[in-house]
């Protein structure tokens, strides 16, 4: 995988009769970096939404999460926004153990929580789809906790796509965003409550190096599609 720091704009593709989201515009700020003891995430997104009725509303949301190589440990800090006024922060860590991911909060409080083993980190789930879609695998159903909303907790199951080319027209110095990728249609079902279905449902064309070339996000009465603008790879770490 390359890591990389890449930018998508968003716009409504679809809205269903009578949905109370007219129109919907954005930008994602995405940075994925190698460091020397594991992974970090970063993701800033702001989204614009226009009601029937009223001023628009922005919505925004930043990501910061490390995670080691391995996928044994991990920590987040997440803000939501309305209107620049932040609404939600949530701060901890998990830690795999042998028969349990345990995890500590910080903010907005202090608690813990015991997780299945198979449980993995959203960057390890990541590495393990694109995996299996190189090796021609079409379906798959993974536990994954990322720490963020009500939600922290999902099985996500997912259908995946042969390999296509490339048919982005991103700014790509380095040539990154050329690659083959696979489609990655993924929908999360929140531990303890899947019997009522899919609570998000993403879509994602993977390239094979990790760089995605577009996202496609599900809503229920309106959905959007961000396309990627430009990326830019990032530098390996210099470690000792």
């Amino acid at each position: 995988v390359v890591p990389h720091i890449a930018e998508y704009h968003f716009k409504m593709s679809h809205a269903e009769p009578g949905s109370s989201i007219v129109d919907a515009t954005g930008v994602l700020g995405y940075r994925f970096e190698k460091v020397c003891d594991g992974w970090v995430t970063e993701m800033q997104q702001i989204m614009i939404l226009q009601g029937a009725e009223g001023t628009p509303v922005n919505s925004a949301y930043s990501i910061t999460q490390w995670e080691d190589f391995v996928g044994s440990e991990y920590r987040f800090r997440m803000s939501d926004y309305l209107d620049g006024t932040k609404v939600d922060e949530i701060v901890g860590k998990a830690v795999r153990q042998d028969d349990m991911v345990k995890v500590t909060y910080e903010i907005p409080v202090e608690v813990e929580e015991e997780l299945p083993a198979d449980a993995m980190f959203p960057t390890q789930h990541s590495l393990v789809l694109l995996k299996r879609a190189q090796d021609g695998e079409k379906f798959a159903n993974d536990l994954v906790f990322d720490g963020s909303g009500d939600t922290p907790t999902n099985r996500i199951a997912a259908v995946i796509s042969a390999a296509r080319p490339s048919q982005n027209t991103a700014e790509d110095a380095d040539g990154i965003a050329n690659r083959p990728y696979h489609s990655l249609n993924l929908a999360y079902y929140p531990l303890g409550n899947a019997e009522n279905g899919p609570s998000t449902e993403i879509a994602v064309d993977f390239g094979e190096n990790g760089v995605a070339q577009e996202l496609r996000m599900n809503y229920g009465s309106f959905r959007v599609r961000g396309d990627l603008q430009k990326v830019t790879r990032l530098a390996a770490p210099e470690c000792g």
